[in-house]
């Protein structure tokens, strides 16, 4: 990794992790700096987990007719 992922604005970020998105290490660092920059005053909001797995559910018993 020859960038220097510290100094890299979000965008800068975001974009290099798009131009490499087949290199596994690239981009689980580039997502673990944008992570680590979140704000943590931000709003946590909730969700409903059995919602979510119904959703992923309906999406795969769509996937037949793509």
């Amino acid at each position: 990794m020859n960038e220097n992922l510290a100094q890299m604005t979000n965008s800068e970020l975001k974009a290099y992790i798009k131009a490499n998105r087949n290199d596994d290490q690239a981009c689980h660092e580039a997502i673990k700096r944008l992570i680590n920059r979140r704000n943590a005053n931000s709003p946590q909001y909730p969700y409903d987990l059995h919602a979510l797995r119904l959703v992923g559910e309906d999406c795969e018993a769509l996937a037949w007719c793509i």
